[in-house]
């Protein structure tokens, strides 16, 4: 009886399969698994808006890209269990891929940029974020900075303090202490300079 052991090479994909008798055997690689289209973003906005409208919370739109170094600090702030557990109390969260580029373009849910346009969003960068009631209107988005300037991730103690203002307005059930601990995770978070 020969037993075999298998290697995975560093993608992820079946290599060599080397009998403990000690001969080699070439396997073939494993077929690719395909990922599924993004979904549109206005299925995942209506979606949302539904959500916000059964539970009394505000639909919280976030724009972002894989290459988006500042969007990576925001999703990994938003992702902390205490943040996160505070944004689904208050919001419905929907992340829309933009701006994307090359190969990576796959990756973007078509329509984002429509609707970050629709929400502001034209030529301010990102991460841009917007509130948004049941109803579709914007409440506010994330020009917060002076001159209308989009805030990106919060991370100067300007920038925080605004952000804190953002929530005040779009979740006004959230309590201080807990708009706080929001904030806390976000200079936490912040580069050191």
């Amino acid at each position: 009886m020969i037993v075999f052991r298998t290697f995975a090479v560093a993608a992820g994909l079946l290599g060599t399969v080397i009998p403990l008798s000690g001969a080699a055997v070439a396997q073939t690689p494993a077929a690719p698994v395909a990922q599924a289209a993004p979904a549109p973003a206005e299925a995942l906005l209506a979606k949302a808006r539904a959500e916000a409208k059964s539970s009394n919370r505000t639909v919280f739109v976030r724009f972002t890209a894989s290459w988006c170094g500042w969007c990576h600090l925001m999703e990994k702030t938003l992702d902390e269990p205490a943040v996160a557990a505070l944004f689904r109390k208050h919001y419905v969260v929907v992340t829309l891929d933009v701006l994307e580029q090359g190969a990576k373009k796959a990756l973007e849910n078509p329509g984002g940029d429509v609707a970050m346009k629709a929400l502001g969003g034209e030529n301010q960068g990102i991460p841009f974020f917007a509130a948004v009631a049941p109803d579709g209107k914007k409440i506010l988005d994330s020009k917060l900075m002076p001159k209308d300037q989009n805030v990106g991730c919060p991370a100067t103690p300007e920038e925080i303090a605004a952000f804190g203002g953002f929530l005040e307005k779009t979740a006004p059930r959230l309590s201080a202490a807990d708009r706080q601990t929001i904030l806390a995770r976000f200079t936490a978070n912040a580069p050191k300079r």
